[in-house]
């Protein structure tokens, strides 16, 4: 095997020959290990680090196997070969029990997570793992010959200290002792080890923090839209998506191509699944983003068939802007918080603390949830747009205001008119069902006293004050009608005093509000006369 052929060759004798993303050179060096046990590698050439793990950098000679006897043996298990799921978006796909000093907690650590894996995700089983290896660490610092029997409460009290002082957020404490309790209890429950009973109890919990929202100061999403056009034209399309609608990275990045609706209004749903709640979503969105994503759509369909690949955003397997180079795979989670804190070192993106921002993708989510909340938004409606699976989850948001929640919008009644009296016919029969209907004049209309407003109660605020009858994003239904009826009558007063007065343009606005409520009368008028 030459310097330009090097391999990985892994413990099923299954070999990967790898090449640089970027230039496409097999001249490369180890450079260290990522949390979860992957070599790193640097290519020498453009000086770029990657991990062979990552699916569109790898050519592969051989599919990895699947082999789950084999592999439960190892110290290094990869979920591929045991035929599991990695997780939606991930490059990690190991499980690396090797800093596990003590043999009697490596191997009770892969009996426990081989029966965690056929319950929760491969996701969860890393997270346990890593807190079973910080358990092993600490017992290697302070009793490195400690046997299971020996382990008691003033140990456990010890464990916790230990985790103080390593200057971790309470939450983290919390989740390391939460998985060191489940597995000595099932260590206890099954036999596998001549532990304790109730090792862990609930006092050596640290307090919940009140969790805060993590959403981005408006000093910071101004600069960021500043430089927007500084990003490759996907990763900008990807940045304005999640400024509207807080979509998790992993239901971004695996947005499918057809994942608009239309309703018979002309308003446009945005239909994704979400993979941690495992449900599909339908959330109403701007006209403004539909356009974002039917220009990605266009630029999709430039570089692939729909065979060749059928999402909405693609891998880059060039460097940054100008070169950014379309693969037909799914772009990975750190794809998008890579170049958009490349942008923020480039351009100096700052705080009002005069610290450089630090973008993470759940960032947009969070702002989302608070700018919704901060222009009144009811809370139950902020949870199921965000796609929340308890009040819980959205209260989250919620400590910004405690302003009085609007008024929700009624539900849809009759057909729909525009400001020229013109029906708006169905366009897609999945975008009409009542749920969705009352979900969109919930989030996306503004009342009004006679009909009501498709301008996007969380945008900047209407451009046409008092003057919605001249405006195209107004709607409204038969059971406004009367309403209508007696406006043209006021109108036609202010219109018969301005011009005896001689007032110009007050004659020229109301004209263009009487004949648009005319026409609006007349195609509701022929609908009740219908039924």
């Amino acid at each position: 095997m030459t310097q330009n052929q090097q391999a990985i060759q892994g413990q099923n004798k299954v070999y990967q020959f790898i090449n640089c993303p970027r230039c496409k050179s097999t001249d490369f060096s180890k450079n260290g290990q990522n949390p979860s046990g992957t070599q790193i590698y640097k290519c020498k050439q453009c000086n770029k680090s990657f991990t062979p793990d990552t699916p569109n950098l790898i050519q592969k000679h051989h599919e990895i196997n699947i082999d789950p006897k084999s592999e439960y043996s190892k110290d290094i298990w990869d979920c591929r070969a045991l035929g599991i799921e990695g997780g939606v978006g991930k490059s990690s796909y190991k499980l690396n029990f090797l800093p596990i000093k003590q043999n009697w907690i490596k191997e009770t650590a892969k009996t426990y997570l081989k029966v965690c894996l056929s319950s929760i995700t491969f996701a969860s089983v890393q997270e346990r793992l890593g807190s079973i290896r910080k358990l092993s660490k600490f017992l290697s610092e302070n009793y490195p010959d400690i046997t299971p029997e020996e382990i008691d409460r003033n140990i456990i009290t010890e464990y916790t200290i230990y985790l103080a002082s390593q200057k971790l957020a309470s939450s983290t404490r919390y989740k390391c002792i939460s998985d060191a309790k489940l597995f000595f209890d099932a260590a206890y429950q099954y036999q596998w080890l001549d532990v304790r009973r109730y090792l862990v109890r609930p006092e050596d919990f640290p307090k919940k923090e009140k969790r805060l929202p993590r959403y981005i100061p408006e000093e910071v999403m101004q600069q960021l839209n500043q430089y927007l056009d500084d990003l490759a034209e996907p990763i900008m399309r990807m940045v304005l998506v999640l400024q509207e609608c807080g979509m998790r990275i992993s239901e971004l990045v695996n947005l499918r191509f057809d994942c608009l609706l239309q309703d018979k209004a002309g308003d446009w749903f945005l239909k994704y699944y979400q993979f941690k709640m495992k449900k599909e979503i339908t959330i109403p969105i701007s006209r403004e983003v539909v356009r974002v994503i039917q220009e990605q759509q266009r630029y999709i369909r430039q570089h692939f068939t729909q065979e060749e690949f059928n999402y909405l955003f693609c891998a880059n397997i060039g460097a940054v802007r100008p070169n950014f180079v379309p693969s037909p795979h799914v772009m990975l989670r750190k794809t998008l918080p890579n170049h958009l804190n490349r942008l923020a070192k480039r351009r100096n993106i700052y705080d009002n603390s005069g610290n450089l921002w630090h973008f993470q993708t759940h960032q947009f989510r969070h702002t989302v949830g608070t700018r919704m909340i901060n222009n009144g938004v009811p809370q139950h409606i902020v949870q199921r747009y965000l796609g929340h699976e308890s009040p819980n989850m959205t209260a989250v948001y919620a400590h910004i205001h405690d302003q009085t929640m609007k008024e929700e919008i009624a539900k849809f009644q009759g057909k729909v008119v525009n400001i020229a009296g013109q029906v708006v016919e169905p366009n897609d029969l999945q975008a009409d069902i009542v749920d969705l209907q009352w979900f969109k004049r919930n989030i996306q209309a503004q009342a009004l006293p006679n009909g009501s407003c498709a301008l996007p109660t969380i945008s900047q605020g209407c451009p046409h004050a008092n003057a919605c009858l001249t405006c195209t994003h107004f709607r409204t239904t038969a059971e406004y009608l009367s309403e209508h009826k007696q406006q043209l009558e006021q109108t036609n007063k202010i219109l018969q005093k301005a011009e005896t007065n001689g007032w110009v343009r007050q004659v020229e606005m109301n004209q263009k509000v009487k004949s648009n409520l005319e026409k609006i009368i007349a195609g509701l008028e022929v609908d009740s006369n219908d039924n």
